[in-house]
């Protein structure tokens, strides 16, 4: 279960934040959260190009979501 947590963030990175939540139609949590994820997994895979990152990301939220399908090479 989430918890709240309150966080003091910069002006200018609050407002990056929020125009990328906007675009992305995302509230503002949501897209701190989605950030926060991408933030670790290229620190903890600094190997990996960050767009590589971001498509790995964005199959597991398929998969999560019954998005994905099987297939056979």
């Amino acid at each position: 279960m989430a918890q709240i947590t309150t966080v003091r963030l910069p002006d200018d990175l609050r407002k990056k934040l929020k125009l990328r939540a906007h675009l992305e139609h995302r509230s503002l949590s949501n897209q701190i959260e989605t950030s926060l994820r991408m933030a670790l997994a290229a620190e903890e895979n600094s190997d990996l190009p960050l767009q590589f990152i971001k498509d790995i990301l964005e199959a597991r939220a398929e998969k999560e979501a019954g998005m994905a399908r099987h297939f056979r090479i």
